[in-house]
């Protein structure tokens, strides 16, 4: 997996910078700066999503404005990855914001977000998935850093289907196992077609796949 880095920028009226900021300057070169993919968020929204990262926003800041950059160091350097990553990465904040929005209009309610992305590349993988809890999150959802788990035999059988026919049964299960509850709500978003450029995504509430995308 790989390792977040999470950089506290608190914007106080008397400060003249930042050495938190991953941005080129006296504390990165553009060459590392560029292999930083990060997201901006609120302080209490990155405390929610990485409570033993960052703490929750101090009661003597509650009148200033304080933000946090949530960022994953790339494994691989610009132009190193495969072209289908590079295109899926570029257009990253795009498709994981649609597939975000669709998903919430779907799952109205105080509900216990889950995410998983199913890529080929972990760290990829683990890109998206960062990517959409995160706009779940400033979305106002309350969101998980758990996946739900199937039984090795589960995941045999779930293996040997094609995706169309995998992902919904694997909701139903999850509901039937009980790993998934009434106040659960499952997105998981993956590349269907290892040829494709593009993310599929599907929601799982009570037992019940809608494909989004």
């Amino acid at each position: 997996m790989e390792t977040l880095l999470v950089f506290l920028l608190v914007q106080l009226s008397m400060s003249s910078g930042n050495p938190y900021d991953p941005a080129p300057g006296l504390w990165h070169d553009k060459s590392e700066a560029r292999n930083l993919d990060c997201s901006r968020v609120s302080q209490q929204r990155a405390h929610e999503l990485l409570p033993g990262e960052l703490p929750a926003p101090p009661a003597r800041l509650a009148n200033q404005e304080s933000e946090a950059l949530i960022c994953t160091r790339r494994i691989m350097r610009n132009g190193e990855r495969p072209e289908r990553d590079e295109v899926i990465l570029a257009s990253l904040r795009k498709s994981v914001g649609e597939i975000t929005e669709a998903a919430s209009a779907l799952g109205p309610g105080e509900l216990n977000w889950h995410v998983d992305a199913f890529y080929p590349q972990p760290e990829v993988a683990a890109k998206i998935s960062v990517a959409a809890r995160t706009e779940l999150a400033e979305q106002g959802r309350r969101v998980s850093d758990k996946v739900p788990v199937l039984a090795a035999g589960d995941i045999a059988v779930l293996g040997r289907m094609a995706p169309k026919d995998a992902y919904p049964l694997a909701c139903k299960r999850y509901f039937a196992q009980r790993v998934l509850g009434e106040n659960d709500a499952f997105l998981g978003i993956m590349l269907i077609d290892t040829r494709e450029t593009q993310l599929h995504a599907g929601l799982c509430l009570n037992g019940e796949w809608r494909w989004l995308r």
